[in-house]
């Protein structure tokens, strides 16, 4: 056999497998045919795409329905109110009477006044029953003590509830109390008949003012410091009988007036300091029902004359407005 060159060992080793496989084929060695693996034909076509399988369906996720929003139920509470009171302006130790009437299209549960300071605090609250479609505002007057309140701006408030759960507020006012240069003669008195009211029973020209709102026997104070110069029953025309009087003069020619008083507490000469019981509340007189005339009058300084009926000439002693100077200007 002719040497092959250029052929190393691992050619060597192919050449000798070719020459097997070519006596292999020379001898009649049968041959192996190898097919493709078929492949599966479409019915609708051999150019057609078999789509892979897919997922078994889910069942479709829909969000849960909300619920229409409900609209809040509609307040239909109404309250009217029939001459209703409220304060405007008082002074300090002055009481205010509460009345008047309030009245509902449905019954109320509920009445609650409130008295509200400067800083939006509840300084009195009061809560009644009411189990009516009517509440006379008298019956929480006797539960709101306007003499206790310092002097500043309030708001007098009063809310209805009713049976429904609804709620309105009948009354909101808003109120002074001034502070005063000397005190109320009378805790929780209330002022009356005004100075030079139109009164028929005074004749047009009542020259003080009457403090009333509280009962017979109640303390009547010095309203400034002084001395007693009068204290007795002044006897006088059926009509012009001040009843038990006391008479207190402060300096300056400036004498106060306590009148129809039922028992005097002092007697003339006494020094008092203001808010000093010198006497309470009575009827004496020429009076109609509980309550206190008081006259402040500008006269000349006193003599040393106690109980002289000259400190009724009113000429001489000439009246003047109590709230006046009651009042811190």
């Amino acid at each position: 056999m002719r040497k092959v060159s250029g052929f190393g060992k691992c050619g060597k080793r192919v050449l000798a497998v070719m020459m097997i496989f070519a006596m292999a084929v020379s001898s009649g060695m049968p041959k192996t045919v190898v097919y493709a693996e078929e492949q599966p034909v479409s019915p609708a076509g051999i150019n057609e795409e078999v789509p892979a399988p897919t997922a078994e369906p889910q069942p479709e996720v829909t969000a849960e329905p909300t619920a229409e929003p409900t609209a809040a139920p509609q307040n239909t509470l109404v309250v009217k109110k029939k001459k209703c009171s409220y304060p405007k302006k008082i002074y300090e130790g002055q009481q205010f009477t509460l009345k008047g009437t309030l009245k509902a299209n449905h019954k109320m549960q509920k009445v609650e006044a409130s008295i509200i300071d400067a800083k939006g605090k509840d300084t009195v609250a009061i809560k009644k029953k009411a189990n009516s479609k009517k509440f006379d505002l008298s019956k929480i007057d006797n539960d709101i003590h306007f003499s206790k309140l310092d002097a500043g701006r309030y708001t007098y408030e009063v809310k209805v509830s009713d049976t429904y759960g609804n709620e309105r507020v009948a009354l909101q006012k808003d109120f002074k109390v001034k502070e005063t240069t000397w005190v109320w003669p009378v805790d929780g008195g209330v002022k009356g008949d005004g100075f030079h009211c139109g009164c028929s029973v005074h004749g047009g020209r009542h020259l003080g003012i009457d403090v009333k709102g509280v009962s017979k026997g109640t303390s009547i104070k010095a309203i400034a410091d002084g001395t007693v110069v009068y204290a007795k029953y002044h006897s006088a025309a059926k009509r012009s009988s001040f009843g038990k009087l006391v008479i207190v003069y402060h300096g300056n020619g400036i004498y106060s007036y306590y009148a129809h008083c039922n028992t005097i507490r002092c007697k003339a000469g006494d020094k008092v300091e203001k808010g000093e019981v010198i006497s309470t509340m009575g009827a004496t007189g020429a009076a109609y029902g509980t309550h206190l005339h008081l006259e402040l009058r500008k006269g000349p300084a006193f003599s040393g004359n106690y109980n002289s009926y000259e400190f009724l000439d009113k000429y001489t002693y000439r009246q003047f407005n109590p709230m006046k100077y009651l009042t811190n200007r």
